[in-house]
């Protein structure tokens, strides 16, 4: 069972993808928007959309402490 903070961000996620989804078929029915720019607005989505879903994630690891930390320690090279 997911805490409800994972599942509110997972559902703030969500909203995040449909809002991006829809600036989306803006930029691409848009006639006036140059296909040069198209690519871009499209590369700056992906961005933005990528560091968002990192906050939202990285959110949850520091609100939960010890259950963000990785399952195994890191192994080091003398092992």
């Amino acid at each position: 069972m997911i805490s409800w903070q994972t599942d509110t961000v997972l559902g703030s996620i969500a909203l995040i993808e449909l809002m991006f989804r829809k600036l989306r078929e803006v930029i691409d029915t848009d006639a006036s928007i140059p296909p040069e720019l198209r690519l871009s607005l499209h590369a700056t989505l992906d961005e933005r959309l990528i560091s968002g879903k990192k906050r939202l994630l990285d959110s949850i690891g520091r609100q939960n402490g010890a259950w963000a930390m990785p399952m195994s320690p890191p192994r080091n090279n003398l092992q």
